[in-house]
């Protein structure tokens, strides 16, 4: 017998499957049993199979040398003897593989086998963008807003190793288990070493392919842009910006032409984040943005804008695009550029004096910051000494960013600094220390800004930077690594004592420690951290901690402003508890921190106008209260992408309504993560759970999951695919309690138990939900001060 040979696993007879597919059920010509054929690949083997593409087959496969989950691509057998096709598919692996990135899909290795080239790479959970459109009908703003942003750096990453990509599309957008976004699929790209290229041919999508694609004109990183912009926009409107599917250069040249702007097609979207997408998209490259930097400060402005919880205003996305122009040409931009002449002088002067982050006189491990010049900031193309070039573009690049990021923090723009600080992490030529630190003050810019879940990603991203940094000291690794850990834990950061030298890092983990105390509404155990800044000389103390010392003053002057304003006792007569409500808004209107603080205060006003209306015998009157009847029958029915809808078109006149609001979205945010968290979980569960379904079918085993539906096998062994509405929402909570068996106390399942208790209480048995609010309260400090805005909207 010839060919290639396989075994029957019943019997064992010999079996010709030359002629078959990998991963086929061959039936053995002998016993009739069937067998799974052509499985193994090099250290991989085939377990199911993924997504069939235009020139290969994905499956995904078990690495067993190290016990994981890889995504195995091999070339189809029509192309396997193309040379031309092989060719460019070992061009995607090496392609690939040539440049790391957090939001670029890693390639492990490349090899061949039964005569087909594979590529193994990396396993990504949450499915890709283009699914989540397709379930979903359209991505939420914000959401959408920061998935972009992921999608920006890894186009980044592409762009400074030389790359750009061709093929941007949702389809090519991968969302891993965090929610983050990587890119994959550099099948089609080409190398331009920073410049211009032309592609031989065109595969591309009519939908997403750029003008001069189509053209077969030049292409460079402005055509990855335009491809970028069309995949947000149809996330976003929940439709392509064109409907022309052939690739007839006439007619698809007309549609690009015609595109409707997002705000037309999508009217409910804030205008600046309309004005990005469309510049993205602008017909000639010449009128894209600039630079990835540029598009990415837009971008933050915009998920800024969008992220506030304030309905878009009455403004034309032409105004909003102007106002993206001044802002990136006018205030900041001017100082930058105004900076930048500065830096010149300041960056020559620190290099020949070969000054770098590293303090001597402390030997090895010590450091100190950046400086506000840049005379601090390291950079270079490799080690930790300082370029030997003072006019090299990089240097000056990293230089200004770290000077425009520190004024940032000193002028209270903290969604800028945050953005500056990111962009010196993932410079390209930053050298470390800088890129280290610029990745912690990263996470205390977003602190800064009030924004907790922006703080934890980045914190995040600062853990993975400062593990796979190069250069980095271990004593200052070590530091700082275990800094961000015990931030990272939900225990408060116990403050040391007056045993340590406050000096260098020591300063920079204080603000740290005090913001992720004052975010958990532990201000006792927040204000010896900003006690140490705020008492540093402000002379003697290097430039890049005097912005902190403000800031820290500040948290220490709300602190005696939220000691003093809070309510000892909130049993009090009716006209009592509405005068201090009252006062307290003029608390609120006098602080100077953003998160926690006017939370606290909102908190408060809320329980007193309560007493308020109680004492009065009735309730203030809500004129928009009739409009929610349909919201709560899209919560009850786990409708929480409609609910998001109706809550972004509700726009209550008085502050109780938008109080009510934020919370009503707070909850209905909390729900569609439970049930994201419960599919993921889902087809790890051995156990068999009883499961119904609304409309009283009986299923006996949850086969798997995903963030949008469950596949659920009833007694006769049927597997139906059932989406959150349809699944009875008291099934929902029994396999919540067997996916969460056995958890601690750690962040991580308490956060898995508030999103079960909003999910219960929205769309479950409420009573339920507030029984266990009461029980995660006495565990979670935390929950139970964010439980109080609840419990003073939605409580008698």
């Amino acid at each position: 017998m010839s060919g290639e040979i396989a075994h029957c696993h019943a019997c064992k007879a010999p079996m010709d499957v030359s002629a078959v597919e990998p991963f086929t059920n061959v039936a053995c010509p002998s016993c009739g049993e069937a067998t799974r054929v052509k499985r193994e690949f090099g250290p991989y083997t085939l377990s199911r199979r993924h997504a069939i593409g235009g020139m290969s087959l994905v499956f995904v496969a078990e690495d067993a040398t190290l016990g994981r989950e890889v995504i195995v691509k091999i070339l189809n057998k029509e192309y396997s003897a193309d040379e031309k096709r092989i060719s460019a598919f070992e061009e995607e692996a090496r392609i690939t593989a040539s440049f790391s990135h957090p939001n670029v899909v890693r390639v492990f290795t490349t090899g061949r086998a039964f005569d087909r080239f594979y590529i193994a790479m990396e396993f990504v959970t949450g499915g890709h963008f283009e699914q989540h459109i397709t379930d979903r009908g359209m991505i939420p703003e914000v959401e959408a807003l920061e998935l972009a942003l992921d999608v920006v750096a890894g186009l980044k990453a592409a762009k400074a190793a030389g790359l750009i990509h061709r093929d941007v599309k949702p389809g090519n957008v991968l969302i891993d288990g965090n929610g983050s976004a990587k890119l994959v699929d550099f099948g089609l790209a080409l190398v331009t070493k920073g410049g211009k290229a032309t592609a031989t041919e065109i595969w591309a999508t009519p939908y997403y392919v750029p003008p001069e694609t189509i053209e077969g004109a030049e292409e460079d990183f402005r055509s990855d842009m335009y491809a970028f912009g069309a995949t947000m926009y149809h996330a976003l409107a929940g439709k392509p910006p064109c409907n022309e599917e052939s690739m007839d250069t006439k007619r698809l040249r007309a549609a690009k032409q015609q595109i409707q702007p997002l705000h037309r097609a999508a009217s409910w979207l804030h205008p600046e984040t309309c004005a990005v997408i469309d510049r993205c998209m602008a017909y000639s490259p010449g009128d894209r943005y600039r630079s990835y930097n540029v598009l990415r400060s837009d971008l933050q402005a915009a998920l800024k804008s969008a992220g506030s919880g304030v309905p878009p205003p009455p403004k034309t996305a032409a105004q909003a695009a102007g106002s993206l122009a001044k802002r990136s040409s006018g205030g900041l931009g001017q100082k930058l550029a105004l900076a930048s002449a500065i830096l010149v002088v300041l960056v020559a002067v620190a290099f020949s004096a070969k000054l770098v982050l590293e303090n001597p006189r402390q030997g090895k491990g010590g450091a100190n910051p950046p400086d506000n010049g840049g005379g601090g900031v390291v950079v270079g193309s490799s080690g930790n000494q300082p370029s030997s070039d003072p006019s090299s573009s990089g240097s000056l690049e990293v230089a200004k960013l770290y000077g425009a990021a520190s004024a940032a923090v000193a002028e209270g723009n903290f969604s800028d600094a945050r953005a500056h600080f990111t962009a010196v992490r993932d410079h390209p030529k930053v050298l470390e220390p800088t890129g280290s630190w610029a990745a912690v003050e990263a996470v205390i810019a977003a602190y800064l800004e009030g924004d907790s879940e922006g703080a934890r990603a980045e914190m995040r991203r600062a853990k993975r930077h400062i593990r796979e940094a190069k250069g980095l000291k271990k004593g200052l690794e070590n530091r700082l690594a275990d800094a961000l850990a015990a931030v990272d834990r939900f225990p408060p950061v116990a403050f040391p004592g007056d045993d340590v030298k406050w000096e260098n890092e020591a300063l920079l983990v204080a603000m740290l420690s005090g913001l992720k105390n004052w975010d958990q509404g532990l201000v006792g155990k927040a204000t010896p951290f900003f006690e140490v800044l705020s008492s540093k000389d402000e002379r003697r103390s290097p430039s890049w901690v005097r912005p902190y010392m403000a800031c820290s003053k500040r948290y220490l002057n709300d602190a005696k402003r939220l000691g003093d304003a809070e309510p000892k006792d909130f049993r009090m007569e009716p006209s009592l508890a509405r005068s201090l409500a009252d006062e307290l808004e003029r608390v609120y209107n006098e602080l100077e921190t953003k998160g926690r603080a006017p939370f606290n205060v909102r908190c408060w006003q809320l329980q007193l106008e309560r007493l308020a209306r109680k004492g009065d015998g009735k309730r203030s009157p809500n004129p928009q209260a009739g409009d929610l009847t349909a919201l709560d029958e899209s919560l009850r029915e786990c409708r929480f992408s409609e609910a998001i809808g109706m809550l972004r078109e509700w726009q209550p006149d008085d502050w109780k309504g938008r109080e009510r609001r934020k919370v009503y979205m707070q909850l209905v945010q909390a729900a569609q993560t439970f049930l994201a968290e419960l599919g993921e979980s889902a087809g790890e569960i051995q156990a068999e759970i009883p499961m119904k379904s609304r409309d009283g079918r009986e299923f006996v085993k949850v086969v798997n999951g995903t963030v949008h539906h469950l596949s659920l096998r009833n007694a006769d062994g049927q597997v139906s695919k059932l989406g959150w509405p349809e699944i009875d929402p008291e099934s929902l909570i029994a396999l919540h309690r067997e996916c969460v068996k056995g958890g601690g106390q750690d962040l991580s399942s308490l956060r898995r138990h508030e999103h079960a208790v909003a999910f219960d209480f929205l769309s479950g048995n409420r009573t339920r939900a507030l029984s266990a609010a009461e029980r995660l309260s006495e565990v979670s400090e935390l929950f139970g001060r964010r439980w109080q805005a609840v419990t003073a909207i939605f409580g008698e």
